[in-house]
């Protein structure tokens, strides 16, 4: 068997994992960078080889590579080649914005917070006159790891995260990189919790997750800070809504941030991600979900 695995960057060479653990199975996994691609008329290539002596395609992430991720997924369609995550045959990419992601759940009854959606910064400084504070900003795009995730306790916030958001665009210059234009806010009510979860889902089941404690209170809700710990067993109610959101959204393989309300005890979904991290959960909770996924794989492309 021989499983294409598609990646932008790897800065942690994460694509090593996949192959060692493929070899054990006896499945072959080829990481493939987009750019080494390419294409005639309706034939794709890495190199000599035709994509179509693949079994299956594994996106392990899209990012800016919309053109290739769409010729792809037209590719697999054609050879009838199955294909993971399965949202990338309906919207693709488009479902990496926030707000089209939060419509799928809401659509699908997935418990997700009240949001409104607001173009410019100036649009999001009036809209907070008709919501009690304090409030969760998102940005639509992009923010990965909670660096787009901000927790407005006051009206003085705002001059922060505008001061904040320039800081970025003026790094992006010193750095050489395409200065980002900061556009779509999501303004969400801030849910009092003890903490959030973060499960990972193989195949739309929960396979593993863990809890962070309550963070510090800081502008930029960033994940990563705060102790967590791992869960033997994660409580039924959060597995149920998690399942449920993989499936509204169509991402097979994901990481989903969780929170129960601590009012009512209701258990409301976050965020979902595509290509999400594996090693913290791996640390945290012991389990080899590297070794999960590519099982995954093999049984679909089986199927």
């Amino acid at each position: 068997m021989k499983i294409a695995y598609f990646y932008r960057l790897d800065k942690f060479e994460t694509h090593k994992r996949f192959v060692e653990e493929g070899l054990k199975l006896g499945i072959e996994i080829v990481p493939i960078k987009y750019r080494q691609l390419s294409l005639q008329d309706t034939e794709i290539y890495f190199g000599d080889m035709k994509l179509s002596d693949f079994d299956l395609f594994y996106f392990r992430a899209v990012g800016s590579e919309l053109e290739w991720s769409k010729l792809l997924d037209l590719y697999a369609r054609k050879h009838k080649i199955p294909v993971v995550d399965e949202y990338l045959g309906t919207e693709g990419p488009l479902r990496r914005f926030k707000a089209v992601m939060g419509w799928q759940l809401i659509e699908k009854g997935v418990s997700y917070p009240k949001t409104v959606l607001v173009e410019k910064l100036a649009d999001l400084v009036s809209e907070l006159d008709n919501w009690e504070l304090p409030v969760v900003i998102k940005l639509s795009k992009g923010g990965r790891h909670g660096m787009g995730t901000f927790w407005i306790r006051r009206r003085e916030d705002l001059d922060e995260l505008a001061e904040k958001l320039e800081e970025r665009k003026r790094v992006a210059v010193e750095e050489g990189r395409e200065v980002p234009v900061f556009r779509g806010f999501l303004i969400q009510p801030y849910i009092p919790n003890d903490g959030d979860y973060r499960v990972f889902v193989v195949g739309y089941k929960v396979v593993a997750g863990f809890k962070r404690q309550a963070k510090e209170e800081k502008l930029v809700m960033n994940k990563s800070v705060g102790r967590s710990e791992g869960l033997k067993e994660v409580p039924s109610e959060v597995v149920e809504v998690a399942e449920a959101a993989a499936r509204a959204v169509e991402v097979e393989v994901a990481g989903i941030d969780l929170v129960r309300d601590s009012r009512d005890g209701k258990v409301y979904v976050v965020e979902v991600n595509e290509a999400p991290e594996f090693r913290v959960m791996e640390k945290r909770t012991g389990k080899n979900i590297v070794k999960m996924i590519v099982e995954y794989l093999a049984g679909k492309a089986e199927r």
